[in-house]
């Protein structure tokens, strides 16, 4: 996706994100236009050491107001028209709202269960479909990426290395890709995912790249370090992860995740699926996304558009973050694995999390060492604030943990 020219200073925070320090702050608002729940009238105990699940619900009136009161004023205060939020406490959901509206001409109320792209919060389920194999001992965390004929246990083939590859690529391992320390760094050699249109003309293709053409591409390439000297935010190396994921498996990064990671979590198939390429083919649920950023097409070469309607082939990137998913699936995903590395929480607290940058949308993901986990997923990016403290996904979080500090949680 060809982004770096119309977001001068921005690289990979454009279809990528950050972790997310640990942070509080203080927001507020009145007013509310809301399309989902409306919890219970009781007083809430969330303040209570040990409060049961029932307990627990019973703070959702209370909370589902105080985060009323923040979204509706920051959304119209930034011209965000459709947003999403979810909050569990240890698994049980004490919330899952909608704000503003489907369509652009604002006459669909958004529901609860709506439908965002992820952009970059979706890593985090990438890392526990790994782990999860790891476990199984279908591959190990040591075992190396790409192939070079004497580096085995190893993943790619080495077909998809050109005659003389840099040497260094054959010490990559898995645990490098998913702790971004591959050897790449967009802020040097630039962001595959933002240059699917150069790929497609460098190998003179006519149709959309796939996953191999990108590979092939990329190991053209010198790596930008040596692999675990350093971190480099890499949307690349999610995507080689997301073809090793479907040759230890045996079925496709979608396939493996949905049955395996969200399923058991009691996520259905139809709230976590791959983006569509083209906004004409979008999902009923999905909003419409506010972006004013072009790029080259790759479906009809030849023609710009909006960067998020035909710029990139969006299988290539689910496993980085071209998934569509909901608020409360997210949230169910972080009540249950440790972000960033999608290890298995299996009752312990953590305190971290992920935010996410695409054009038209904005989103954050978050574990409290309170055991709350929540999610806020908006139809918006800042374009020229799309990560850092101006960002909207910092913004909001600081809002929706003032929130949940008032309401004890």
């Amino acid at each position: 996706m060809k982004l770096l020219s119309y977001l001068p200073g921005a690289t990979q925070a454009v279809t990528g994100a950050a972790f997310i320090a640990v942070l509080a702050g203080c927001g507020g608002g009145s007013g509310g236009d809301v399309a989902s729940n409306a919890g219970t009238s009781l007083g809430c105990v969330a303040q209570r050491p040990g409060a049961s699940a029932a307990e627990l619900l019973a703070c959702s009136a209370d909370l589902n107001g105080k985060i009323d009161a923040v979204m509706t004023p920051f959304m119209a205060a930034n011209g965000i028209t459709a947003a999403t939020v979810a909050v569990a406490k240890e698994g049980v959901m004490l919330a899952e709202r909608g704000y503003g509206h489907r369509d652009s001409a604002r006459r669909i109320p958004l529901p609860a269960d709506a439908m965002f792209i992820t952009a970059s919060i979706v890593k985090p389920v990438t890392a526990a479909a790994i782990q999860k194999l790891a476990r199984e001992r279908k591959l190990a965390l040591t075992d190396h990426v790409f192939c070079t004929g004497l580096n085995a246990p190893c993943w790619l083939a080495r077909e998809l290395q050109p005659a003389l590859p840099d040497a260094r690529v054959g010490a990559i391992t898995i645990a490098q890709l998913l702790e971004h320390q591959g050897g790449w760094d967009a802020d040097i050699s630039g962001d595959p995912m933002q240059s699917e249109f150069d790929i497609q003309q460098s190998l003179g293709l006519s149709v959309p790249p796939q996953q191999d053409d990108i590979i092939r591409f990329v190991m053209r390439q010198q790596l930008d370090f040596v692999p675990g000297s350093t971190t480099a935010y890499s949307n690349f190396g999610y995507l080689v992860l997301g073809q090793i994921i479907e040759k230890a498996s045996g079925s496709s990064y979608l396939t493996y995740v949905q049955d395996n990671i969200m399923g058991p979590l009691g996520i259905p198939k139809a709230d976590f699926e791959v983006m569509r390429s083209l906004m004409r083919d979008r999902h009923p649920r999905e909003p419409h996304y506010i972006t004013t950023l072009m790029a080259p097409s790759v479906f009809v070469p030849g023609t710009t558009v909006l960067a998020l309607d035909g710029a990139v082939r969006a299988e290539n990137w689910a496993p980085a973050g071209q998934i569509i998913s909901t608020a409360k699936a997210m949230t169910l995903f972080a009540a249950h694995y440790r972000i960033p590395d999608g290890v298995p929480l299996a009752g312990a607290k953590n305190n971290s999390g992920f935010s996410g940058a695409d054009p038209g949308v904005a989103t954050v993901l978050r574990q409290l060492p309170s055991g709350i986990s929540y999610a806020v997923m908006m139809n918006k990016l800042d374009e020229n604030n799309p990560s850092g403290d101006a960002s909207y996904q910092l913004q909001i979080l600081h809002r929706i943990e003032a929130v949940l500090k008032d309401a004890g949680l």
